[in-house]
């Protein structure tokens, strides 16, 4: 189960980085920038899907869009200096408590053991 939460870090890493090399390309115009937009989304969309194989739906996506909005509108004021008003502060604030609410509802499924039902589904064994 590790191995699919940590692709769906390494999805909310990149989504990041995407984004703010998105910011610096410039609408395209720098070709660097650009080329490290499109190569670390193709990162990002490959584990969040590897991670989806196993994370619910709702916990995989509510985490990767959730966590990467939060952190890119910190990075976005450390890095480029802007300002927030209090509504986008308690927007975040809601994303924040949003993405614990879903974590606590998905508790019960990390019982279940995703990876061997996985293994049954393509033998088709059924106990």
């Amino acid at each position: 189960m590790f191995k699919y939460y940590a692709a769906l870090g390494i999805s909310i890493i990149t989504e990041i980085i995407g984004a703010i090399a998105l910011k610096l390309s410039k609408e395209f115009t720098q070709a660097s920038w650009t080329l490290l937009s499109i190569a670390v989304f193709l990162i990002m969309l490959y584990c969040l899907s590897y991670a989806m194989r196993v994370v619910p739906l709702s916990v995989a996506y509510g985490l990767w869009s959730g966590a990467g909005t939060v952190l890119t509108a910190a990075l976005d004021v450390t890095l480029f200096h802007v300002s927030f008003s209090i509504g986008e502060i308690l927007g975040l604030v809601l994303i924040v408590v949003g993405i614990i609410s879903l974590n606590w509802s998905g508790e019960a499924e990390e019982e279940v053991d995703y990876e061997a039902l996985q293994v049954e589904e393509k033998m088709n064994v059924k106990g």
